[in-house]
């Protein structure tokens, strides 16, 4: 790094080199600008000892995709084997393989200058300079790739290179749509670790650029989840019997055990095992303490001891007691109850849920930057186990208690708000102390949503759900603050009654905790995402046009006052439509002189206006029909004909397509189920943990295993065949004959890879 750095000091001045020698070896450099074609070429001649002439050993000529010409700025020798060049495209690094006699491109870093001016040129020098200022060389960026073929030609064909800077070579590919290079990446990758088991690194090249498939090409992420789902990175499989509730438990391996913190536990068992052995009579004695207190505290001894043992303050490594035997002598025999054989596989989406090791914590606590994990909610990762199994790794070791922490500080919002709304006027302040906490809960809840908002607004906008959200908030936020300055209780029930709906319903979507609960709950929340806006937008044009059509058969023809009686021939008038109860005489006749005439109001004909009939109609919607009493149906067929119209389009035909979409989504509930929890967990991910905290190796490994339930996989293996989601390889084929099924795949279409083997092995 030196060298380099010295490079660019050297290149502000106005010498140029383009020859270099050292230890009878000599670097040529021309560079070719010429109207079809940029370029440098370079040269290896070496100095005979016998006759003292210079030798031509190599040559190298490097194409560059640029529309203007390549100047030099400096160039410098590491030794006689390797140069380093600085142009005005970027810093190259060249070595001579003397076995092979050719010349090899190790590194280029592609620079941008604004301007073909030299001074111009130093300025931007200057700024690149504190690039290459740290003891390590910087990745190569997009465009290192798009302009020199050459380096994206070294990088796949070299290990250690593909390693280092294949996953920029990947974006590069994808940003610039060759196709042929993805593909080419994509093969590589996998047969690196078909071959050999512990280059699973490998496979992080394609999971780490998992966001830009998804955005260009979302088919390889269903080939890579088929491909590589049920894998393992050891030559074969093994099945070992373990507890029935591990399917699809998700792990770190090996098990890294902190076990500092059971030094006093330690201690102890050490402390009853020299009692045991030096003095049993006090050892008996404090066995029999034990036992009682084990028996007067069993619920509580038993869940202290697993809260102990689950935050390893205590282990099984040296037991010695009645108190950790019992224990754990209970504990291994639930374990050992009902044990069934299971397989490990390994995740491949090796480095998914990693987060960049750069970062500044104030700036990622306001705009944090994603994992592929975060950025990747596609729905086709979650199709296979090793997508389910990521998710539970996550819910597992930090998702369901910061939903428990989200849920119980809601429940103490709403809790708060609601009896200050219901509390007595006497007991002031305590109400204004309740609605000071709402407003504090509140307000922190508020601006989580303001994060996701500035995160990204686009998206945040777009989901419904956000807005609805946001004024769950904000009505409750400044219902409190206005309780709190108004003396006036009953102006402000309204906005209070509201302000307790809104929260009340908010409510539904915390249970997700439960899982069959939260299978259903995204099961209509995705209808409601899917069809909310046709749905709205149908039913409020057949609302509005119905409203309409009985507001106009249905509204006075003529004026009439509340206030005075006015007889017409007018069957909608609503003094004509008030119901008379008649006077009796005595118990049989009537006295047709006397009457009562019920004063009729606003609501007497709810189709008088557009809006009492918008909402009548609203409530026939319902299948409330009481606004319509006063005609009848045999005098207004047009009324009738209306009604049946009404009742065949929304009570038989929208009723009918809600309950057709929600058995589809009910056949599809598997894949929404788990997209939907992806979402929540990279919502959590993002604003509620801290930025140090994403970088935790327990919480977002590189590496992760899960095991799986023989018989499970079993079903799961001969659906994928049935539904032609079975890749076979040689790894395949061994967990096909591990799992006894191979005479099963016998009688299914031979793939393309095992045509290809089989014509292999034949020709041989």
């Amino acid at each position: 790094m030196d060298t380099i750095r010295k490079l660019f000091q050297e290149a502000e001045s106005d010498s140029k080199k383009f020859i270099l020698e050292q230890n009878f070896v000599k670097w040529i450099i021309n560079y070719r600008n010429l109207a079809d074609y940029k370029g440098i070429k370079l040269q290896v001649i070496k100095k005979n000892n016998i006759n003292n002439r210079w030798d031509l050993i190599c040559t190298r000529d490097e194409k560059f995709k640029v529309d203007y010409g390549i100047e030099p700025f400096e160039m410098n020798l590491f030794n006689d084997n390797e140069i380093i060049i600085l142009t005005n495209v970027g810093l190259l690094i060249y070595h001579f393989n003397e076995n092979d006699k050719t010349i090899s491109l190790n590194y280029y870093y592609y620079m941008k200058f604004n301007k073909i001016n030299h001074s111009r040129d130093l300025r931007d020098l200057r700024d690149y300079r504190k690039e290459f200022s740290k003891s390590t060389l910087p990745l190569p960026k997009y465009n290192s790739f798009a302009i020199c073929d050459g380096w994206a030609s070294v990088i796949k064909n070299n290990k250690e290179y593909l390693l280092k800077y294949g996953i920029e070579l990947l974006n590069s590919a994808i940003k610039g749509r060759d196709l042929e290079l993805v593909d080419q990446i994509y093969k590589i990758c996998l047969n690196h670790f078909e071959k050999d088991f512990r280059n699973k690194m490998f496979l992080s090249i394609i999971t780490s650029t998992m966001p830009l498939f998804n955005e260009y090409y979302p088919e390889y992420i269903e080939k890579f989840s088929l491909e590589t789902t049920m894998i393992i990175d050891s030559p074969s499989y093994s099945i070992e019997h373990q507890s029935s509730n591990l399917h699809l438990f998700s792990f770190q391996y090996p098990h890294m055990v902190n076990l500092s913190r059971s030094i006093l536990w330690f201690k102890y068992n050490e402390l009853m095992s020299s009692l045991l052995e030096n003095h049993e009579r006090i050892s008996l004695i404090l066995n029999s303490f034990q036992f009682l207190i084990i028996l007067l505290t069993f619920p509580i001894y038993f869940i202290t001891f697993y809260i102990l043992s689950y935050f390893n303050f205590i282990d099984d490594l040296i037991t010695c007691g009645l108190f950790s035997e019992f224990y754990f002598k209970i504990v291994s025999y639930s374990s050992n109850y009902k044990r069934i054989p299971t397989i490990t596989f390994i995740n491949p989406y090796i480095k998914f849920v990693n987060y960049s090791k750069y970062y500044n914590w104030f700036t990622e606590l306001i705009l944090p930057k994603p994992s592929p994990f975060v950025e990747t909610i596609n729905r086709d990762i979650y199709r296979t186990w090793s997508g389910e199994a990521i998710l539970n790794f996550k819910w597992n070791k930090y998702g369901k208690y910061y939903h428990l922490a989200i849920w119980f500080g809601y429940i103490i919002l709403l809790i708060c708000f609601n009896i200050a709304a219901k509390i007595s006027q006497e007991h002031v302040d305590i109400q204004r102390k309740l609605l000071i906490t709402s407003i504090t809960l509140g307000s922190m809840y508020l601006i989580l949503e303001i994060r996701q908002f500035i995160y990204d607004p686009t998206k945040w906008i777009q989901d419904i759900g956000n807005i609805l959200v946001l004024f769950v908030y904000i009505f409750p936020i400044c219902t409190s603050i206005w309780c709190l300055h108004e003396n006036d209780h009953e102006k402000i029930i309204p906005y209070i009654t509201f302000s307790c709906l809104l929260l009340n319903l908010k409510l539904i979507s915390f249970f997700r905790i439960f899982e069959n609960y939260d299978a259903y709950y995204t099961i209509v929340v995705r209808i409601a995402k899917r069809v909310m806006f046709f749905f709205v937008y149908f039913i409020m044009v057949i609302l509005t046009s119905f409203a309409f059509a009985f507001h106009i058969l249905l509204s006075p023809k003529m004026n009439y006052p509340l206030d005075k009686r006015i007889i017409n021939d007018d069957p909608n008038n609503p003094w004509n439509m008030a119901p008379t109860y008649q006077v009796f005489d005595n118990e049989t006749s009537i006295d047709s002189n006397l009457f009562i005439l019920q004063t009729p109001d606003e609501n007497t004909n709810m189709f008088t206006t557009f809006s009492t009939s918008f909402f009548a109609t609203c409530l026939l919607l319902t299948g409330d029909t009481s606004s319509f009493y006063n005609w009848p149906y045999e005098d207004n067929p047009t009324l009738t004909i209306l009604l049946i119209l009404f009742a065949f389009i929304m009570a038989i035909y929208i009723l009918n397509v809600f309950i057709t979409l929600f058995s589809e989504a009910i056949s599809d509930h598997d894949g929404s189920f788990l997209v939907t929890r992806a979402e929540y967990l990279a919502k959590i991910e993002l604003f509620y943990l801290l930025p140090h905290q994403r970088r935790w190796k327990e919480w977002f490994p590189e590496v992760i295993y899960y095991h799986a339930n023989v018989d499970e996989t079993r079903k799961k293996v001969r659906e994928m065949i049935d539904n032609r989601d079975w890749k076979t390889n040689d790894m395949k084929i061994k967990l096909l004959k591990k799992l006894n099924i191979d005479d099963y795949i016998t009688n299914k279409p031979v793939d393309e890879f095992t045509l290809r083997k089989v014509l292999k092995e034949t020709k041989n």
